[in-house]
């Protein structure tokens, strides 16, 4: 099969038309646990200082930085998609948080629109570094707008979590394509809002962080349970509790990250 040309229209179009209803689609029990384990993972590299400025890049509705202002800090949020920024407009006027936040439209491979040397903290949680064009490329673009010693807290699709959507269709090339380059496509119903997605093993994640000049400070599966599969399991509060007390204890094990559907790392400029 013919790999299409990357274009970060795709990218764009998807999120504009997804961003009212964004917050509804990642709504639930199980949801609330994973954005749990996420912020648990980000909140030990918040800044000790409440001036120390932040960025939220690719960040959609404002899940995350939104938090982060309504914790005193100052957050410059950015996403490539104009509807995902005006989502979190509204929620930050919602919060009061205006005087605390601001809004840039940016492509994460493209951060010149934001102050160099600025940032004590960079967020890109979700697939901001999957759905990149060229993922190297734009963590050298993060690295130009932290301040020296500055940390980038991301996420990023795992590789062998899509093995089974290859093995099932059989899609053998796809599934060579994901293995040898770790290259996928998103699956948008519609063929017009699909995009390359790239994802990475544990092993390659912490080589590409390298080469752009990062000192990887943790790395965790998010999640290694399959909290979809689980689901029901989550009304259940008690269940809920067991489900994030096994998650806690497997999801930094290095032989348990291949069971993850993404990784999640902090990684402080070297």
């Amino acid at each position: 099969m013919k790999r299409k040309p990357h274009d970060p229209g795709a990218n764009r179009h998807y999120h504009d038309r997804v961003a009212a209803k964004y917050d509804g689609i990642y709504s639930g029990p199980r949801w609330d646990a994973w954005y749990e384990i996420a912020w648990a993972g980000l909140k030990p590299h918040l800044p000790r200082d409440l001036r120390a400025p932040v960025a939220d890049l690719g960040c959609g509705t404002g899940r995350y930085g939104l938090r982060i202002a309504k914790s005193g800090y100052s957050v410059a949020l950015s996403d490539l998609s104009h509807g995902m920024l005006e989502a979190a407009r509204r929620k930050a006027g919602e919060m009061g948080l205006g005087e605390r936040v601001s809004f840039q439209q940016a492509d994460v491979m493209d951060l010149s629109a934001l102050p160099r040397g600025h940032f004590a903290l960079a967020v890109a949680q979700g697939d901001v570094l999957s759905f990149a064009a060229h993922p190297p490329t734009a963590l050298k673009e993060v690295r130009k707008i932290l301040q020296p010693g500055g940390v980038l807290v991301a996420s990023v699709d795992q590789t062998y979590a899509a093995i089974p959507h290859y093995c099932e269709k059989p899609d053998f090339q796809g599934l060579d394509r994901l293995l040898r380059r770790g290259e996928m496509e998103w699956l948008a119903h519609d063929p017009n809002e699909r995009f390359p997605v790239h994802t990475f093993t544990a092993e390659e994640l912490r080589s590409t962080l390298e080469r752009a000049g990062y000192e990887v400070l943790d790395l965790f599966g998010k999640t290694v349970l399959p909290f979809k599969k689980l689901e029901v399991c989550f009304a259940n509060p008690e269940q809920a509790e067991e489900i994030l007390a096994m998650e806690k204890r497997l999801c930094r094990q290095p032989s348990a990250l291949g069971l993850a559907s993404h990784l999640q790392f902090a990684a402080r400029l070297a």
